[in-house]
C-alpha cells in the first residue's frame, strides 16, 4: 500500500511539472526575433504567395526580421493583373531604370499608368471619353488614337489625342493618387478602318475605306504629312507595320474562307502575294521582314508554321495557336512568344472563338524558330488561379515584360520575363 501512495505522489509531480512547463515556457508570445516559425506576409494580387525563400537565414548585423517583412510586403509579383476593368488598348515603354505601361479604360476613357518598379497603378488623366475600344501609342505615350463608338451609335469615331500635363500652382501638394494630366486633341478621318504603327512609334499607316476601294497612308499620328502607299480593290483587312520599310496586309480570318497575305515595300509601294489559299489564314510578319508566322485552321483548332521569305521553304511548329496570340522580338529577331491553349474544345476555328462562343486557357512559351527550341515560360492558370485567353500579346522595348490582355474580360496583365 505504502508503495502504490508514494507511485501515485510522484505520478501527480510529473504531471504538475509537464503544465507548468507547457503554459511559461512552451506558450510564450513570439517576439519579433522567433521568424522561423512566422507565416508568410505580403501583398499578393493574384492569391499567390509573393514570399521568397531566402538564400541565408541568417540576419545579417545590419538587418532585421522586421525590415525583411516590409521587403516581402513590397515584391511585386511576377505575374501581374494590372487593371481590375476592360482596357481600350495600351503600350509599353522603357526609361533607364524601369518600364512603364499606360492604359485606357474601355468604358470612360481615363488613363492609367503603371511602372515595373512599384506595385501600385495610377490614374494620370480623368478626361472621359467613353467607349473607347482601340487605342494606338506614340513611343513616347504622350500621343495617341482613339477609336470610339459614338454616342447612342455604332459609328467609329477616331481621336488624336495628346495626354498633356496639367499646369497647377506651385502650392499644390503632390500625392500618389494626384491626376496630373488631361487629353486634348482634334477628330482626324472617320473613313479609317484600321490602324498600325511604325517600329519607331513615330508615324501610323492607317487603311480607309474610299468609295469602296481600300486606300492606306502613311501620316502623322493627326494626319499631317499623309502620303498615299496603295489603292487597292480588297477592303477587309488586318494590317501590320513590321519592318521601318515593310507593310503587311492579311484577308480577315475565317474557318469557311481562304486567306492571302501581301507585302508593300514602302519604298517603291506595290502589292506582293505571299502566303495564298490557306483556310483560317492569321499571319505575323516577323521584325526584320525574313520570316513569316503563320496559322491555319480546322475544327480540332489551330495549325503553325514559319514561312521563310527568302527561300520560301515552310517549319511546322511544335504547339498549336493561332499567330493572333503571338508577337515577335526585335531584339532576338528569330524569337517568339505565343500563348498557347491547354485544349482545344470543338467548334468553327477561327469564328467561334472571335465571337465568345469558345475560350481558352493558356500557356506562356518562347521559340526560337533557327533552333526550334521552346521553353514553358508560364503557367497561366497554376499561377494566377483564373483562366486567361491571352490576346494583343506586346513586348516593352527592353523585352523585360510581356504585356498581354484576357479575351475573357479584356483586363490588362504583365508577366517579368526574368523571373
Amino acid at each position: 500500500m505504502t508503495k502504490k501512495i508514494i507511485f501515485i505522489f510522484m505520478l501527480i509531480i510529473l504531471l504538475a511539472g509537464g503544465v507548468y512547463y507547457f503554459f511559461f515556457y512552451q506558450s510564450k508570445p513570439m517576439s519579433l526575433t522567433d521568424t522561423a516559425e512566422a507565416p508568410p506576409t505580403g501583398f499578393s494580387p493574384i492569391n499567390r504567395s509573393s514570399v521568397a525563400t531566402p538564400k541565408n537565414t541568417t540576419p545579417s548585423a545590419t538587418s532585421t526580421p522586421r525590415q525583411n517583412t516590409v521587403t516581402e510586403q513590397a515584391r511585386i509579383p511576377a505575374l501581374r493583373h494590372l487593371s481590375t476593368t476592360p482596357v481600350g488598348g495600351f503600350m509599353a515603354s522603357s526609361t533607364a531604370s524601369s518600364t512603364v505601361v499606360r492604359y485606357v479604360d474601355r468604358g470612360v476613357g481615363h488613363i492609367y499608368e503603371s511602372l515595373s518598379t512599384k506595385n501600385e497603378i495610377k490614374k494620370i488623366s480623368n478626361t472621359t471619353i467613353p467607349r473607347i475600344y482601340e487605342s494606338y501609342w506614340n513611343k513616347n505615350l504622350n500621343t495617341a488614337i482613339f477609336r470610339y463608338m459614338k454616342d447612342e451609335t455604332d459609328t467609329i469615331a477616331n481621336f488624336y489625342a495628346e495626354i498633356r500635363p496639367i499646369k497647377t500652382s506651385t502650392s499644390t501638394l503632390e500625392t500618389i493618387n494626384e491626376v496630373n494630366s488631361e487629353i486634348k486633341g482634334k477628330f482626324i478621318s472617320s473613313d479609317i478602318k484600321e490602324i498600325a504603327v511604325s517600329p519607331k512609334k513615330d508615324r501610323v499607316f492607317t487603311f480607309n475605306i474610299e468609295n469602296g476601294r481600300g486606300i492606306g497612308y502613311i501620316s502623322g499620328f493627326d494626319e499631317s504629312k499623309k502620303t498615299k502607299i496603295i489603292d487597292i480593290p480588297i477592303t477587309q483587312v488586318n494590317i501590320e507595320w513590321p519592318e521601318e520599310n515593310t507593310l503587311a496586309i492579311t484577308t480577315k480570318s475565317s474557318g469557311v474562307s481562304s486567306g492571302y497575305l501581301y507585302l508593300i515595300d514602302i519604298k517603291k509601294p506595290s502589292l506582293k502575294k505571299i502566303l495564298g489559299g490557306i483556310t483560317g489564314l492569321n499571319a505575323k510578319v516577323s521584325h526584320d521582314a525574313k520570316k513569316i508566322l503563320f496559322s491555319s485552321s480546322n475544327s480540332k483548332g489551330f495549325a503553325m508554321s514559319i514561312y521563310n521569305i527568302k527561300d520560301s521553304s515552310t517549319q511546322e511548329m511544335v504547339f498549336r495557336t493561332t499567330a493572333d496570340k503571338c508577337v515577335w522580338s526585335k531584339i532576338r529577331p528569330n524569337e517568339l512568344y505565343c500563348s498557347v491553349p491547354v485544349e482545344f474544345p470543338a467548334g468553327m476555328y477561327p469564328d467561334d472563338w472571335y465571337k465568345g462562343v469558345i475560350s481558352f486557357a493558356d500557356q506562356i512559351w518562347q521559340l526560337d524558330t533557327t533552333t526550334g527550341e521552346v521553353h514553358l515560360m508560364a503557367n497561366l492558370l497554376k499561377i494566377s488561379d483564373e483562366l486567361i485567353d491571352a490576346v494583343d500579346l506586346t513586348l516593352d522595348p527592353k523585352e523585360d515584360y510581356l504585356f498581354f490582355v484576357n479575351k475573357r474580360d479584356l483586363t490588362l496583365w504583365s508577366l517579368d520575363l526574368n523571373r
